[in-house]
């Protein structure tokens, strides 16, 4: 039986390999390749939080070992996707693929082929599995982010210099190593579209999330808006998971959505839609609005207009000349 061992020889402090650190020893197998029942193995170096490990872990059983590499061959023999040895050869059969760089305390080692290097999937915001915490008396439900254009909206993330008291019904906070905090504006992230039920995700802490509509999802309907509190806000995005998932460059949009209310509405438009040239990319996007002092069109391709209107129609129409990534955009009504 083949047996290809790849070494990694450690001395002194342990040191981290791939995104997670492990227990001190003199030797490292970063990789071990075995043959398995129909194929090579390939298992991989692996740091994991027992939490993590339980949560993923489906079936496991206590495989007789003296070694690390006998305890390999015998769990690809077994056809396991993970394995531990600590003394004691302990195999793993896993009900979900770990994602590549989850770190933490135990040292496992995971079948390549059962290793996501992809973003987890997005899960309906009602079944997202959350903690309840509290940061400076304010209550947050931390979900897990499956993905998140942190490079594209740089403009809107900071670093959080004062209280989370200033800002916590209009952020999302994403934990630092050093106790503190990243800040997201609300405007930017669908954190409702964006969550994952896998503990891969990007952990965020989350308060308050604003009455949303999607023009995609709204095409062809009035919509009357009902009072806000104080303070409050609506948020249209251009579509499902904005922040999170590109604008999805489908068939032809023909898609019209109409926003009315008791008040005078007020705007602000985000967009990630047009291109270096002013173009949106072989779409028209645009903005009726309707009040007794002032009525007009806007286009978002060119304009970045800020105001406020009694009445207000969203425009899309359209084909992709080019499927090239746009982020999308949304627009802040209060």
């Amino acid at each position: 039986m083949a047996i290809f061992i790849f070494v990694n020889v450690v001395s002194g402090s342990s040191g981290a390999l791939g995104c997670g650190g492990g227990r001190t020893t003199s030797v490292r197998f970063r990789t071990l390749q075995v043959r398995g029942p129909k194929s090579m193995v390939t298992y991989i170096r692996f740091s994991i939080t027992e939490s993590d490990l339980a949560f993923a872990t489906n079936a496991s059983k206590k495989i007789t070992a003296s070694d690390v590499v006998q305890c390999a061959r015998s769990s690809a023999l077994a056809d396991m996707t993970a394995f531990a040895f600590d003394g004691t050869c302990m195999a793993y059969q896993f009900n979900s693929k770990p994602c590549s760089c989850h770190g933490g305390e135990k040292v496992i080692y995971v079948a390549n082929s059962s290793i996501s290097y992809a973003p987890p999937a997005t899960v309906p915001f009602s079944t997202a599995l959350y903690i309840n915490t509290t940061v400076e008396n304010i209550e947050f439900k931390q979900y897990q982010l499956a993905n998140f254009f942190s490079d594209v909206f740089s403009d809107f993330v900071y670093s959080l210099e004062g209280s989370v008291v200033d800002s916590y019904q209009y952020s999302y906070f994403i934990p630092r190593e050093n106790g503190r905090y990243n800040v997201a504006s609300y405007y930017i992230l669908d954190v409702a579209s964006c969550v994952t039920d896998t503990p891969c995700g990007l952990p965020v802490f989350v308060n308050t999330i604003w009455p949303t509509y999607y023009i995609l999802n709204e095409c062809g309907k009035t919509i009357r808006l009902p009072p806000l509190n104080p303070g409050g806000r609506f948020m249209v995005f251009s579509h499902p998971g904005f922040g999170c998932l590109a604008f999805p460059d489908g068939p032809t949009y023909n898609c019209s959505v109409t926003f009315t209310t008791a008040a005078t509405l007020v705007l602000n438009y985000y967009g990630y839609f047009s291109g270096a040239d002013g173009s949106c990319g072989g779409y028209t996007l645009g903005l009726e609005t309707s009040s007794p002092e002032r009525s007009g069109q806007v286009n978002w391709c060119t304009d970045r207009w800020v105001g406020e209107s009694d009445s207000v129609t969203f425009l899309l129409r359209g084909t992709a000349a080019a499927k090239t990534f746009k982020a999308g955009f949304s627009v802040s009504m209060r």
